[in-house]
């Protein structure tokens, strides 16, 4: 049966030509069961726009954690946090640092690089980990950061030492579901926006008690304040962190919702890339053109190292680039290489 809904059609055809759509209209959106027609349509119309407007290219990215410590932020879903944490407080050494940095880069195909810590952290010790990624990388490789919330000349001197981002969010219930201040989350946006530094943000963690009003206040933080790279995250359920008992959302159910997003960011002039976390191929048909790989710390992971683990490796997300039917892979310099079947042989990613 064809659609009727006069709505959803007129909102679709909004987000399609780039105009952007607004909360209410994403509220309207949300509310379509992901199971049904509608939401099938709703997925097809963001993944038509992602892939015209991004040319087809698929993203990689890299995420090295480079210490571990019981974290005061507390958060109810991270394996982090303090008061539940199993972990000890660890640095990987910079020989580890550079092989890490290695295993993701040789391939000369990763956009970004990510050099994560605990939300207290040491600027000397992040810059020392930017040192090393600066001197490994190949040039095309943009350097970002995902850290703590920090001042604006915390950020001065991340610029100056040639890091191109950071990944920071003000969290679903934020300050409810952690110990943090959403206020405190938002300025350090603001402040590293000032720096010179580009904006990577995300909803998440999206669990299954979230309301779609919910969900469309916190897409808005990054539009409203020009993020260049926005995602989506459900909250992986971490056995032993106080939220695992509320479970997590499917991956179809995620994919509705990057779609969505997707539409409302149309008109956003900053905006380059839609993520999706964990990577799932339902999401790279939804609206999503970027991937992570990850090794070393993951706040959604009991392992010290978690590569191997929940962390993808880099040629486990070339591939599944190739099967969701991109035709390239977008580099840090902007340039696109061919992402042919011949290309996964070639980097050993079959």
């Amino acid at each position: 049966m064809l659609c009727k809904d006069a709505r959803l059609l007129e909102i679709l055809e909004k987000g399609r030509n780039g105009e952007g759509i607004t909360k209410e209209e994403c509220i309207y959106l949300l509310e379509f069961d992901e199971h049904s027609f509608e939401s099938s349509l709703i997925r097809a119309t963001a993944n038509d726009l992602t892939r015209e407007r991004m040319d087809n290219a698929g993203v990689i990215l890299g995420q090295i954690g480079v210490e571990i410590s019981p974290c005061k932020g507390g958060c109810k879903f991270c394996t982090f946090g303090e008061g539940h944490t199993k972990f000890e407080s660890f640095s990987i050494s910079d020989e580890e640092l550079d092989q890490k940095i290695r295993d993701f880069t040789e391939g000369g195909d990763l956009y970004g690089l990510y050099l994560m810590t605990m939300h207290d952290f040491n600027l000397d010790v992040i810059l020392n980990a930017v040192e090393h990624a600066k001197r490994i990388a190949p040039p095309q490789t943009q350097i970002w950061v995902n850290v703590g919330d920090a001042p604006y000349s915390t950020f001065v001197e991340l610029k100056k030492a040639g890091v191109r981002g950071a990944y920071h969010v003000c969290r679903l219930r934020e300050g409810i579901d952690t110990n943090l201040d959403p206020k405190n989350r938002i300025k350090t946006m603001e402040n590293l926006l000032a720096a010179g530094l580009e904006l990577y943000t995300c909803c998440e963690p999206i669990g299954p008690e979230h309301t779609n009003e919910e969900l469309v206040d916190n897409f808005f933080i990054g539009i409203e304040l020009g993020c260049t790279q926005h995602a989506v995250m459900r909250r992986i359920a971490v056995k032993g962190a106080p939220l695992y008992s509320r479970g997590q959302i499917t991956e179809l159910r995620l994919a509705h919702i990057c779609a969505v997003l997707t539409l409302a960011l149309g008109r956003a002039k900053e905006f380059k890339f839609m993520s999706i976390h964990e990577p799932n191929q339902i999401g790279l048909a939804s609206g999503a053109n970027l991937i992570t790989a990850e090794s070393g710390a993951n706040p959604r992971d009991c392992n010290k190292d978690t590569k191997g683990n929940r962390g993808w490796s880099i040629e486990r997300c070339r591939k599944l680039l190739y099967d969701s039917g991109f035709t390239g892979i977008r580099l840090g310099d902007e340039s696109i290489i061919p992402l042919t079947f011949e290309y996964l042989e070639t980097t050993h990613s079959l």
